[in-house]
């Protein structure tokens, strides 16, 4: 064994007598060669396996300063409150001569004025909204003025121990949803068109009521004393209209920044 491996080296030491390198790289191949070895490859440590974090429903956080993204950014709107002039109660309504109003009848509601913001707003879908509902009690219409976004369905039941027949001839919607008793509820009448729809009833005259129908979610009435509050809209220019009766409409405009309670005195 020992000639055989002393044999290797005498050969491999006549083979490189004829080249010249370095004396580094010469040791360095010298040692290859008397081991009939590769060059050794620096050993290779396998590192820890990465852990995945199981899946959070939290949303992660933003780096301090940046912008949040637009699923998680909140709504920018404000809010619009004040005082309004109210309409004079209207005085009675003339009767035919045989017309003999019933006992059960009760004062109308104090008027009030309807007050929406902007326009443009698709309808509502009615096979999803929930109905409103105007009552007829105390012989009138509860509430008597009432605003409702396109494609609400409104129903008219009767609470009252005589009869009723709630109709429409005005040009935003026209319907009679016929004779209903007391405890009897005639189905919804779905309210696609936008403007004033003025209610009375055929079996009794004086009752009168307002319906309005806009195209906008942002919409109230005020309370008997003007005072109104409007919350949820949008930043921005916005026109307002306050409606006190069929010849009685204003029109306001408005400039409402994000997180803003804008008051508004419109007495005058």
């Amino acid at each position: 064994m020992h000639n055989a491996l002393g044999m290797a080296r005498a050969a491999h030491g006549s083979v490189l007598a004829g080249i010249t390198m370095p004396a580094a790289a010469a040791g360095m191949f010298l040692t290859m060669a008397a081991w009939g070895q590769s060059p050794a490859q620096p050993p290779t440590t396998p590192g820890p396996t990465p852990k995945v974090a199981p899946p959070s429903s939290t949303p992660p956080t933003a780096a301090p300063g940046a912008a949040p993204s637009a699923a998680i950014m909140p709504a920018a709107t404000g809010t619009l409150k004040g005082r309004v002039k109210v309409p004079e109660p209207r005085p009675p309504v003339k009767t035919r001569s045989d017309y003999v109003a019933p006992a059960e009848t009760q004062p109308a509601n104090p008027p009030v004025t309807a007050i929406w913001v902007g326009s443009g707003a698709p309808p509502r879908d009615p096979a999803t909204t929930e109905p409103v509902r105007i009552r007829q009690e105390g012989i009138q219409f509860r509430p008597g003025t009432l605003v409702v976004q396109t494609g609400t369905p409104v129903i008219f039941p009767n609470e009252d121990q005589v009869l009723h027949a709630v109709r429409s001839q005005s040009a935003a919607k026209k319907f009679n949803v016929g004779r209903f008793m007391k405890g009897e509820e005639p189905p919804p009448v779905v309210f696609d068109k936008a403007g004033f729809v003025f209610l009375l009833c055929e079996v009794h005259e004086h009752m009168q009521g307002n319906l309005l129908v806009v195209d906008t979610p942002h919409f109230c009435t005020s309370a008997p004393d003007g005072s109104f509050e409007l919350t949820g809209i949008p930043a921005g220019t916005h026109t307002v209209t306050l409606w006190r009766g069929r010849k009685d409409e204003e029109i306001r405009q408005v400039t409402i920044d994000a997180g803003q309670v804008l008051e508004v005195d419109w007495t005058k």
